[in-house]
């Protein structure tokens, strides 16, 4: 069973990837640029914090980079872009645009990871019973940043490209979005770290602090969805089938028997992120007259 979940997940990745590459090469814009992009921060961000850390290593995929795989820097990217397609379908502001995004990509590895050291996609250098079921506070931290660094810088080059009509910017910003996400990434790991991983609750205490910022802002402004939100199948996909395959393989490995409240973790972060993205459809069918322009 572990041999095929390996597999599995190299060809899921793939295909969610091939997916929105064809998703983002219809709109006919820099999309393509930011996908590809996003694969290349996810692959060397990998590599870069295994150089870095050494706070865990992956199990053999097939496709691997100097130990970072492939298929690692594919997720990355599927789960950047769709949680980007998916928030410019609300009314808000573009500065807490990454914060959402941030909090989509979360709701899917506070479901998976567990489940994924358990298969021996990655293993982390503390026991299976030790913070978050055994993975770091400092991963949440990371998978934040990591997210909300690159989206944000995004969000900002795209600003100053229509700003001032730099065509030049148009073609170029992905890249600097990338260097200045890896000196962020950089930044912060070196912080998590050498200050704020020197206890197990201080550790916990600033990952929570970091995220709980970033849902403050997100209530204050209460983002709305638009009047033409729908349900794009192809950014749907990517939530669904990865929660769908932690899913099976957490009740398929014993996972979830053998510590149930992980069971109702999963299974909650399932139910809140397939609820997210039904919204649209459940509010125009049930409350028409709530939507807004």
């Amino acid at each position: 069973m572990i041999k095929a979940a390996f597999v599995i997940f190299e060809i899921m990745t793939i295909s969610l990837f091939v997916a929105c590459f064809w998703h983002a090469f219809r709109q006919k814009n820099n999309k393509v640029l930011e996908l590809v992009f996003a694969l290349v921060f996810g692959v060397f961000l990998e590599w870069m914090t295994i150089q870095q850390l050494a706070a865990y290593h992956y199990g053999e995929f097939f496709l691997m980079l100097d130990g970072a795989p492939i298929c690692i820097g594919l997720g990355w990217a599927v789960i950047i872009y769709s949680g980007m397609e998916f928030v410019k379908h609300l009314n808000m502001p573009d500065y807490a645009r990454p914060l959402l995004v941030g909090l989509l990509a979360l709701n899917l590895d506070l479901a998976m990871d567990a489940i994924a050291i358990r298969l021996g996609f990655w293993n982390w250098v503390i026991p299976l019973d030790w913070q978050w079921f055994g993975v770091p506070w400092g991963n949440f931290w990371a998978w934040y940043i990591v997210v909300v660094s690159y989206s944000g810088f995004l969000y900002w080059f795209r600003h100053k490209q229509h700003q001032k009509k730099r065509n030049w910017l148009g073609w170029t910003y992905p890249l600097f979005a990338f260097l200045a996400s890896v000196v962020i990434l950089a930044v912060t790991n070196y912080v998590f770290a050498n200050v704020f991983a020197k206890t197990e609750l201080l550790s916990a205490m600033s990952m929570l602090l970091i995220i709980l910022a970033g849902a403050v802002i997100l209530y204050i402004v209460k983002p709305q969805f638009k009047n033409n939100a729908s349900i794009d199948p192809v950014i749907l996909s990517v939530p669904l089938t990865f929660h769908l395959f932690f899913t099976i393989f957490g009740f398929a490995g014993g996972f979830y028997k053998q510590i149930p409240i992980l069971g109702v973790v999963g299974l909650s972060m399932f139910a809140l992120g397939l609820g997210v993205h039904f919204w649209p459809w459940w509010r125009n069918k049930f409350f028409p007259k709530r939507s807004t322009k």
